[in-house]
């Protein structure tokens, strides 16, 4: 007998969940109260739209705080450097 894997209902979240769960740990984790408690109670109602509404807003507050943590490819080193000898003054040339 094969076991099924239960994947979080956030869109984009690929991470496991018991079947009794509707959330992953890590979502459950980040989400605010508000809506992964809607999240649940939706689905347990059977509110087929609200549930998928608030599985969307749910999918937008992971991938904005996702985003927020990635890191920023803005700076190179040698950029860090001239920007800080020009604070400093000093002539880089």
């Amino acid at each position: 007998m094969s076991r099924r894997q239960h994947i979080c209902d956030v869109p984009g979240c690929t991470h496991t969940r018991q079947r009794w769960q509707r959330l992953c740990l890590v979502c459950y984790g980040e989400l605010p109260r508000e809506v992964r408690n809607n999240l649940i109670r939706a689905h347990a109602e059977k509110r087929m739209a609200d549930w998928r509404s608030w599985k969307r807003k749910a999918g937008e507050i992971i991938a904005a705080r996702r985003a927020a943590r990635a890191p920023s490819t803005r700076w190179t080193p040698q950029n860090a450097f001239d920007l800080h000898a020009r604070m400093l003054g000093e002539r880089t040339d």
